[in-house]
């Protein structure tokens, strides 16, 4: 699913681990703790550790999630992934600071799921199980 270029591309596995790393960042949320479940002592509600909200997804053991999603979870990297790797040479997120005669750069950091090409949820939209935040 990579693009023929990058698949024999020197910093491809860390590469692939930095944006599946930064995809299930973006699925994770704590679940919210409804009141009317809350009975003296007792919680009803036992989960109340940050997981992976897509649908099928297993969150104990990854590998035994549902076909489809780990389907969609694959198309998405390798796209994100090809996207880095071929924009790889260019300065991505380089940031230059003055101090009088001296001048500091940091090149190389790694993108975000804030910096990923618009679009980049579509095959995940149909898993996304996360609770909308709103207020009043």
């Amino acid at each position: 699913m990579l693009h023929s270029s990058v698949r024999d591309h020197a910093e491809l596995a860390n590469v692939v681990d930095n944006v599946e790393y930064e995809i299930l960042d973006y699925y994770k949320q704590r679940p919210s703790i409804p009141l009317t479940l809350q009975t003296g002592r007792e919680n009803l509600y036992t989960t109340n550790e940050i997981q992976v909200r897509l649908i099928d997804y297993d969150n104990d053991t990854p590998a035994n999630s549902e076909q489809d999603v780990k389907d969609a979870l694959k198309r998405t990297i390798a796209e994100i992934t090809s996207w880095v790797l071929r924009n790889y040479d260019n300065m991505q997120n380089v940031k230059a600071i003055s101090q009088g005669k001296r001048s500091i750069e940091f090149y190389g950091l790694a993108p975000s799921w804030r910096d990923f090409p618009k679009g980049w949820q579509r095959w995940l939209r149909n898993f996304d199980d996360r609770e909308a935040l709103y207020s009043i």
